[in-house]
């Protein structure tokens, strides 16, 4: 081969390896339609360019070739994106780099200039080596992609079994005696009058009076349960006041405070008669005989939440009754009534309130620049943050913060926590700090504790809540909160496809540590976590496997208190699993051991009714398959932003997708009821939205262009017949979308 010869073939060589190299990054971590779209301008440029100047071809011909090139590289791409989009292991990108190279090379092949450049006999060899990549591609493709076309066997739902045979005892006749909680023996009358058809009747109990059922808080052997503990006693042969025996079973609830009786209230009728409060909407209250199973006499359960503040958002959960049922205790979403035992919180907001609340730059910047946070990069002050080190600045925080005790709703939490941004101040004061402390924790935790300490004479059951999030997240090296100081941490970096403790997982490593660290110097550690996608809240979001795993990580390292933020916004946007996470959250906060499987089966099938099992399938299914490596081993996380064609959300092959499309076709034939029907439909509209994002199963391009455009039609019809509104979590769903070919819901967002 001539010098000149290589001269054209090297930026050929070049251009080949750069495509190959970008477009599989791109299509394994970056998938962008205006990112490939730059990369094949960029390669056929390059490439261009260097015939151009190896031939001296002028540039007119050689921009015509430059877009000849586009052309057949972009087609054979679009057909690739369309065939293969779920293609399994590493099939999709590999032909994505493939194929239109090869393309390429056939097109350089029919080109004038290479032809006057190479002999027959080159050319002969080059036209075999096309061949041979073809025969070669086409084997990958086979070995790689054609098992993601497979059909999966059907799912056939186990057997359930029977329930078990118990002996019981009747209760028939029994009065419900009220030793000064009237909710909770209201709530046992009425709802035992519903399940059997009896009239229970309530009537104020006094220590003379045994037998029946006594509810309230009592003395005796229940003198010494803690504050939100409750005690049943469902099999009692003597009275708890004097010893003597009585007749029958005496059934006691009692509790260590008004809250607690009504905890044990709720767990009476669930353990005892099956009754069970789903949702805000559901509530399941079996008919049945007045009959309890039948158990050791004198013995009683007893139980204590392990965290002292339970708080989730979503839907259900602001509800009061749900609320009590389920055991939620925060003020952060609902206001329960002293008689539903009050709540446990916040005195003025719960996040962000340096800046929002107590140091608002519309009342101080402008006469105090000097109190706010100094940014080296402007060499200015900004209104974002506050300089932690100015003693005037702690001097006013603690007028604020002892006016807002004085003031405020009760509750004994004040939040003293930093903006949502890093704008931390960079004076020379507050960086001396940081860099003793190792964190920027160290100002904020110092500013903090000198709060705490001159607030703690005058209001002992105070306690001050700051934040470690994002810059403040690392525990500082020296300085540890006070006794009466909350540390609230926030895993907003976490990847939510693995357990938070995972050592395989590297986006939670460092989270894993910090939480170690901060429990073995914080009296009282609290959590921030996060359970849904505020990006995508219309598409599926699978954690599920991970729920229980991060309640029990939380309550093995000291935490006392968690904040579940959820789809905060899902009356606009319920179209996932809202009602199935809100639930799980709840029991999960009030009891971190609960038999997981059983809660979500129990609710599946009130839910969604008798196609249950199927909707387990597909929930067990995508949880599988979220945060899959990539074809090159390297880890994917499940942030929680991602976009819908995110393949740390999903990552499918074609025979998936339509084994989870039967699956949601059988829960619908079973449903039994319009109700259960329509909830499935809602909950199938996050799975349909991934498709559509993902251009699978009746999404696919390969198909008649009208069929897809009506099934995005219908889409977003069903959204609007579900009253979806919301896109994310600072957009709202568009009202005219935008039904073009190359669209998807994505274009969705107002």
């Amino acid at each position: 081969m001539k010098k000149q010869q290589i001269k054209t073939f090297l930026p050929f060589l070049l251009a080949a390896l750069l495509a190959g190299v970008m477009y599989w990054y791109h299509d394994v971590y970056v998938y962008w339609v205006p990112v490939e779209f730059g990369i094949a301008v960029a390669v056929s440029v390059l490439l261009f360019a260097g015939i151009a100047f190896a031939t001296g071809r002028k540039w007119p011909r050689v921009l015509g070739w430059t877009a000849a090139f586009l052309a057949v590289e972009q087609g054979v791409s679009y057909l690739i994106n369309n065939v293969m989009h779920h293609a399994s292991g590493g099939a999709r990108p590999a032909m994505r780099v493939v194929l239109p190279l090869l393309a390429l090379l056939t097109l350089l092949l029919l080109a004038k200039p290479w032809r006057e450049l190479m002999s027959h006999k080159a050319r002969r060899a080059v036209y075999l080596s096309v061949a041979a990549a073809a025969c070669v591609g086409g084997v990958v493709w086979v070995i790689l992609a054609v098992p993601g076309y497979k059909p999966l066997p059907e799912f056939t739902p186990p057997p359930e079994a029977p329930p078990a045979a118990v002996e019981k005892h009747s209760i028939s006749g029994y009065t419900v005696l009220d030793y000064g909680n009237t909710a909770a023996a209201n709530l046992i009358a009425e709802t035992l009058t519903q399940i059997t058809g009896e009239a229970f009747t309530v009537r104020g109990g006094t220590p003379e009076l045994s037998g029946d059922i006594m509810v309230g808080q009592f003395g005796g052997i229940f003198n010494e349960l803690a504050e939100e503990e409750y005690a049943i006693m469902a099999h009692a042969k003597t009275s708890l006041w004097d010893g003597t025996p009585v007749d029958g079973d005496s059934i006691y609830i009692t509790g260590g405070s008004p809250r607690a009786v009504l905890y044990g209230a709720y767990r009476f009728l669930e353990e005892y008669f099956g009754c069970h409060w789903y949702t805000d909407k559901l509530a399941v209250i079996p008919e049945g005989p007045a009959e309890i199973a039948v158990g050791p006499e004198n013995e009683y359960e007893r139980f204590s939440p392990p965290l002292e503040f339970r708080e989730t958002d979503w839907i259900s959960p602001r509800d009061p009754v749900f609320s009590v049922a389920n055991g939620l205790n925060g003020n952060v979403y609902r206001s329960l009534p002293e008689e539903l035992g009050g709540t446990v919180g916040y005195n003025g907001g719960m996040c962000h309130t340096i800046i929002n609340n107590f140091f608002k730059p519309d009342d101080f910047f402008e006469s105090h620049p000097d109190w706010y946070a100094y940014r080296e990069s402007s060499h200015k002050r900004v209104p974002r943050q506050l300089c932690l080190t100015n003693p005037e600045v702690l001097a006013e925080m603690i007028r604020e913060v002892r006016a807002q005790l004085e003031d405020g709703n009760g509750q004994r939490i004040v939040s003293v926590t930093q903006d949502d941004n890093q704008d931390y101040c960079q004076c020379t004061n507050c960086k001396a700090v940081d860099d003793e402390e190792g964190s920027h924790a160290g100002t904020m935790l110092r500013f903090v504790n000198a709060i705490a300490a001159d607030i703690a004479d005058d209001y002992p059951d105070a306690l001050i809540d700051t934040f470690a999030y994002q810059y403040t997240r690392t525990p500082p090296k020296h300085v540890k909160p006070l006794p009466n100081v909350i540390v609230r941490l926030c895993s907003i970096e976490c990847c939510f496809a693995h357990p938070l403790d995972d050592p395989d997982c590297p986006d939670n490593i460092k989270f894993a540590d910090d939480i170690k660290t901060w429990s073995e110097i914080c009296d009282r550690l609290y959590i921030w976590d996060y359970t849904t996608n505020y990006g995508q809240y219309n598409c599926v979001y699978p954690n599920f496997a991970v729920l229980q795993k991060n309640m029990q990580f939380f309550v093995a390292h000291n935490v006392k208190g968690v904040y579940e933020e959820g789809n905060y916004q899902a009356a606009e946007c319920d179209s996932e699993f809202a009602g199935l996470r809100a639930y799980l959250l709840a029991r999960l906060l009030f009891n971190p051991d609960i038999d997981y499987d059983a809660e979500m089966d129990g609710f599946l099938r009130a839910y969604y009714g008798g196609g249950w099992q199927y909707m387990r399938e597909f929930v067990d299914l995508m949880c599988a398959n979220a945060g899959m490596p990539d074809p090159l081993g390297k880890h994917r996380k499940l942030s929680i932003g991602p976009g819908p064609n995110d393949k740390a959300i999903l990552d499918l092959g074609p025979n998936q997708v339509a084994y989870a499309d039967k699956l949601w076709a059988k829960a619908i034939e079973l449903a039994g009821s319009e109700t259960c029907e329509q909830n499935v439909l809602r909950s199938q509209l996050s799975w349909r939205f991934w498709k559509a994002c993902s251009r699978a199963g009746e999404f696919s391009l390969l198909q008649w262009p009208g069929k897809w455009l009506a099934e995005n039609k219908k889409l977003f019809g069903d959204f609007q017949d579900f009253g979806i509104t919301r896109y994310s979590e600072g957009a709202m769903l568009v009202t005219q979308p935008p039904l073009t070919w190359w669209s998807t819901p994505q274009s969705w967002k107002g």
